[in-house]
C-alpha cells in the first residue's frame, strides 16, 4: 500500500463515524467496488458540506451531521435541492462562513461548474444507494424516493480539440522546459524579498529543482513522486519502480537531464537528517517535524504554484508539468503508444489528446487541403 493510499485510509477510518450510519453503509458499498480511499474521502467532503447546509437552514431537527435522520433525506423536495445548488454557486459572496469554521482566501472563490457538478454527482451517488441498492432487515430499500433523480447535471463534453486548447496556456512548451528549472535552481533567489525566504528557498532548491524536472523528464503523477522511496530509483537505467492507478506495477523511465538534478539532490539529501528507517526519497523538515520526513503532495502543489507565478506562467500546476512532458515527447517523438506506457494510461485516448495542444500539424494540413 502506497503512503498517500495508507494516510487516506487512516483519515476514512476516523471521518466516517463522525457521519450518519447510512453513509457509512454507503462506504462499505463504495469500498466493495474498490474505490480508493481517496475518492471515498472526497465523498465524504461533499457529503459534509450538505450536510452542514441543512442544518444551517434548519432543514433537519439534527445539530450535528451524525445525528441527521434518514428520514430527512426521505422528505427532500425538488426545490430544496435546487435552493442548494443556488448556494454553491453564490457561496462565495459570503465566504461561506456559515459552513466553514476557519473561511480561508478559497472561500471567497466562486465554485466553477465543474466543482458544482461534482458535488452534486456525489449527492446523486448517495441517493441512488440509498433508495435502489441498498435494502434494510425486510429487503426494503432505506429511502422510498430519490429527490436527486430529479436534479439533472448539464455535461458539457469537450472535444479532443478543445480540451488540448485549455490545456496549451498552461504548460512549458520547448526551452520553457529548461528555462522553468533553471529558473527554480537560479533565477527565484533574486524574488525572495527577506532573509528567511531566501534561507528556505536555499535550503530547499536542490530538492525543488529535482522534484519538478523529474516530473518533466518522465511525466509522472505527483503521488507517484511522493511514493518514491529509495529502493524504487535504478539510477543506471534511469527508472522508477512505483504502483500505478488501478495497482499496477511499472518502471517507467527518465532523461538524462532529469537525472542529473535527481543525483544533485540525492548528494544533499542527508542534510535533511531523515531518520534510518526513513526511505522517501523526498524529504520535507518544519517546525513540528525537524528531521526529514516524507514530503506531502499539498507541499508539492504549494511549491510548485509559488515558482510559477513568480516565473510568470500562474496557472502552471504540478500535474500541468506532467502535461507538459507528454506534450513535448508527442512533439519529439510521434508514437503515442510509447506514451501511454510512459504516462501509464489504460485508454490511448487519454494520451492522444496531447496530440492535439500544438495545432501546428492540424494547422498546416488543413493549409495543405485547399
Amino acid at each position: 500500500m502506497s503512503v498517500i493510499k495508507k494516510r487516506d485510509s487512516i483519515q476514512l477510518l476516523q471521518l466516517v463515524p463522525t457521519f450518519p450510519w447510512y453513509v457509512e453503509k454507503f462506504v462499505e458499498h463504495k469500498k466493495s467496488k474498490k474505490n480508493s480511499p481517496s475518492t471515498l474521502l472526497g465523498y465524504l467532503r461533499d457529503f459534509s458540506f450538505f450536510f452542514k447546509w441543512l442544518i444551517a437552514e434548519g432543514l433537519t431537527p439534527a445539530r450535528e451531521i451524525k445525528e441527521i435522520p434518514l428520514e430527512t433525506l426521505n422528505d427532500l423536495k425538488k426545490e430544496t435541492v435546487e435552493s442548494y445548488i443556488l448556494y454553491l454557486q453564490e457561496s462565495h459572496l459570503f465566504e461561506r462562513t456559515g459552513l466553514l469554521q476557519k473561511p480561508t482566501r478559497s472561500a471567497t472563490r466562486e465554485y466553477s461548474d465543474r466543482t458544482i457538478q461534482r458535488k452534486i454527482s456525489s449527492l446523486k451517488s448517495l441517493f441512488t444507494y440509498l433508495s435502489a441498492l441498498a435494502e434494510d432487515e425486510h429487503g426494503e430499500s432505506y429511502l422510498t424516493r430519490n429527490v436527486m433523480a430529479k436534479i439533472e447535471l448539464e455535461a458539457e463534453e469537450a472535444t479532443p480539440l478543445a480540451r488540448a486548447h485549455a490545456i496549451r496556456s498552461k504548460i512549458l512548451i520547448d526551452e520553457q522546459i529548461h528555462q522553468f528549472v533553471d529558473f527554480v535552481q537560479t533565477g527565484y533567489l533574486a524574488h525572495c524579498d527577506t532573509t528567511k525566504k531566501r534561507q528556505y528557498h536555499e535550503q530547499n532548491r536542490d530538492r525543488d529543482t529535482a522534484l519538478i524536472a523529474l516530473i518533466l523528464s518522465g511525466g509522472f503523477r505527483v503521488s507517484e513522486i511522493v511514493n518514491l522511496d529509495l529502493s524504487d530509483v535504478v539510477l543506471e537505467k534511469n527508472q522508477l519502480r512505483m504502483i500505478r492507478k488501478g495497482k499496477k506495477e511499472d518502471a517507467p523511465f527518465f532523461s538524462d537531464w532529469g537525472k542529473a538534478y535527481l543525483q544533485r539532490y540525492l548528494a544533499v539529501r542527508h542534510t535533511y537528517q531523515p531518520s534510518e528507517s526513513e526511505q522517501a526519497v523526498f524529504l520535507a523538515v518544519s517546525p513540528t517535524k525537524p528531521y526529514g520526513h516524507r514530503i506531502e503532495v499539498r507541499t508539492i502543489q504549494k511549491l510548485v504554484k509559488k515558482y510559477a507565478q513568480a516565473f510568470g506562467i500562474p496557472d502552471l500546476s504540478v500535474h500541468k508539468l506532467r502535461h507538459s512532458f507528454a506534450t513535448q515527447f508527442l512533439r519529439l517523438n510521434p508514437d503515442a503508444h510509447q506514451l501511454q506506457a510512459q504516462l501509464g494510461h489504460s485508454k490511448i485516448e487519454t494520451t492522444m489528446q496531447y496530440a492535439h495542444v500544438l495545432e501546428d500539424a492540424l494547422s498546416k494540413a488543413v493549409n495543405r487541403t485547399t
